[in-house]
């Protein structure tokens, strides 16, 4: 089981690195992979942003939303953890902060791409930090 944030999702769905696969392996490999509902928000905006700026197409943004509908995710609301969030914003986004109070409450790693969260030293659950 793992909590899976942005910033591994978007390389998992659209990257062809070496990183990417051994991420997309990571995910394959979990019996559950949880995420706050914030991920179907964020996943539009960063794939959208990068369509703006020219890094992805329409169709490869397309494809990844496709791929994103068909994950089996476990969407958490991450209003219960607002005191941990809160406890978490000297050090974190509130973003990154709602995926870290949910693998800390379910007691599971975050999965992610950002390593700030980890160095951040405030995350009281496993950061397993991929470079996709």
């Amino acid at each position: 089981m793992i909590v899976l944030d942005c910033s591994a999702l978007v390389p998992a769905l659209t990257s062809r690195t070496a990183g990417a696969h051994l991420l997309r392996g990571r995910i394959a490999q979990a019996s559950t992979v949880f995420s706050p509902t914030l991920l179907d928000y964020e996943i539009q905006s960063a794939l959208l942003g990068m369509e703006r700026g020219g890094k992805l197409t329409a169709n490869q943004v397309s494809k990844a939303i496709d791929d994103y509908r068909l994950l089996p995710l476990t969407r958490h609301e991450t209003l219960p953890f607002f005191d941990r969030i809160r406890a978490l914003r000297q050090n974190l986004s509130v973003y990154d902060a709602q995926y870290v109070a949910l693998a800390e409450a379910l007691g599971i790693p975050l999965v992610t791409c950002d390593a700030r969260i980890d160095r951040s030293g405030a995350a009281k659950c496993p950061i397993e930090v991929f470079d996709a």
